[in-house]
């Protein structure tokens, strides 16, 4: 046997793990339930998107590309930074020991891109807690 020549089997394994090797990015960290709800913005006008998602406090990034015509909106979602207080006592008088404090926590980015004409064509995402923070469309009335 050469050293091109394949059994079926054996060229279902190589493109298997080729395929799996494919996956292997940030997106297929994602459970299906948040790939779904990701996706289910693809073919949506931006607008739509706009209206849903939180756009106080600085969570939502508009960035435009002029040499593709296309729009970049990225929320993000972080935990904010804390001050935890640490409460020491002496008798019946409670006192702050010592303070620690937490700093921010990035929880999520995803990025819909939408085309020329305003309609989202895919999305990619960044972040440890992606699972829970990505949000579908409400559902069209």
């Amino acid at each position: 046997m050469n050293a091109l020549s394949f059994t079926p089997r054996a060229m279902a394994c190589a493109l298997l793990c080729l395929g799996l090797a494919g996956t292997s990015s940030a997106e297929g960290t994602l459970s299906a339930d948040a790939k779904a709800r990701a996706d289910a913005w693809i073919g949506r006008d931006a607008s739509e998107l706009l209206v849903q998602l939180r756009v106080d406090g600085g969570r939502l990034e508009i960035d435009e590309d002029d040499t593709s015509m296309e729009t970049y909106y990225t929320s993000n979602t972080k935990k904010p930074g804390w001050t935890e207080n640490v409460y020491g006592s002496v008798g019946d008088l409670r006192y702050i020991d010592h303070q620690v404090k937490h700093p921010p926590e990035h929880r999520c980015d995803i990025t819909y891109v939408a085309d020329r004409d305003g309609i989202i064509r895919r999305w990619e995402h960044d972040g440890p807690q992606c699972d829970t923070d990505i949000v579908g469309p409400k559902p069209r009335r």
